[in-house]
């Protein structure tokens, strides 16, 4: 599979059908997805594995993932959605 066509991919997987989960991943796939590092876009991809309503919690806030590395792309996907706690904690 080409990278073009991987990347396709990805952006229709980070699609939930979920309109809050859908407004803060379609346009990270699309914005930083590509110049993320080889292992956070790893993490993303293993973002996209997880269950919807965990997914939700973590990009509302409600908590974090265990997982160091799912929980810094949750953080990343929240500040490029322009999230306001994460923008005022990371200051």
């Amino acid at each position: 599979m080409d990278d073009r066509t991987e990347f396709n991919r990805l952006y229709w997987h980070s699609r939930r059908g979920m309109l809050e989960i859908d407004v803060m991943l379609m346009p990270f796939t699309q914005n930083h997805y590509l110049s993320l590092s080889e292992n956070d876009q790893e993490a993303y991809r293993r973002l996209l594995d997880c269950e919807d309503q965990d997914i939700w919690e973590w990009l509302r806030g409600f908590k974090l993932p265990d997982d160091e590395d799912l929980a810094r792309i949750v953080l990343q996907v929240r500040q490029a959605s322009g999230d306001i706690a994460v923008t005022s904690q990371q200051s």
